[in-house]
């Protein structure tokens, strides 16, 4: 998603100080009252187990790329100058890039959009932890991929402004599918990978289902990730 679309997205979408701040927290201010960008929201249901497939011939454009982008909220104009849209700043010099992990897609929010970053930290000698997500406000798409013993699950969540939050929704995956590069890593290696992924999302606030009932909705993430186990 280009930077200018996540700008629009902050001027028309009411309840984004919310988003904002959840993305404060995301980086790391929130880090005192115990936040964690991979723990997914309380009352999520037991999610489908599948086998990993592994192929040493894994391929894709993106392996061979090396795409970037400024982060969210710095603007470079025309001109050449930097503007960071958070504040009065006008940055002097080149902003650090942000590299792209990820180039999945998304259709969360009810547009397609990119999902352009991956984690991987390495839990044990079985266990991979992975997070898929993106960090502008306007979709903050998160995808949790555990990999245990050549099974793994995956966990979809979101944060939505307003009154209806995080933890008024459950998300249940109907349909997963996970392709490595390899099946044994260490820290410092790097993990390729493709996930194609579905589940669905359901409302659960009372007032909103008595009034709308569930809202059910298919949310689809799905494309390929590259990144640095940790």
């Amino acid at each position: 998603m280009k930077l200018r679309s996540c700008r629009v997205i902050r001027k028309c979408w009411p309840g984004v100080v919310l988003a904002l701040t959840l993305l404060l927290l995301d980086h790391g201010f929130g880090g005192e009252d115990g936040y964690d960008i991979w723990q997914p929201p309380s009352g999520q249901p037991e999610q489908m187990r599948s086998r990993v497939n592994y192929d040493p011939n894994l391929s894709d454009l993106f392996f061979e790329s090396s795409e970037w982008s400024y982060p969210w909220w710095i603007i470079k104009h025309p001109d050449g100058h930097f503007e960071e849209t958070t504040g009065d700043e006008r940055p002097e010099e080149e902003p650090p890039r942000e590299r792209h992990t990820a180039k999945c897609f998304s259709t969360g929010f009810g547009s397609k959009h990119v999902v352009e970053f991956c984690e991987a930290r390495l839990v044990d000698n079985n266990t991979i932890d992975l997070l898929i997500h993106h960090t502008c406000p306007g979709f903050l798409d998160r995808l949790r991929v555990q990999v245990n013993a050549e099974r793994f699950t995956c966990q979809y969540w979101t944060f939505y402004p307003g009154p209806i939050g995080q933890a008024d929704f459950i998300w249940t995956t109907m349909r997963q599918k996970l392709t490595l590069e390899k099946q044994a890593f260490r820290k410092g290696d790097v993990i390729r990978g493709r996930i194609d992924f579905e589940c669905l999302q359901e409302a659960t606030y009372p007032k909103f289902v008595e009034k709308w009932g569930t809202w059910p909705k298919i949310i689809k993430l799905y494309g390929v990730f590259k990144t640095i186990v940790e």
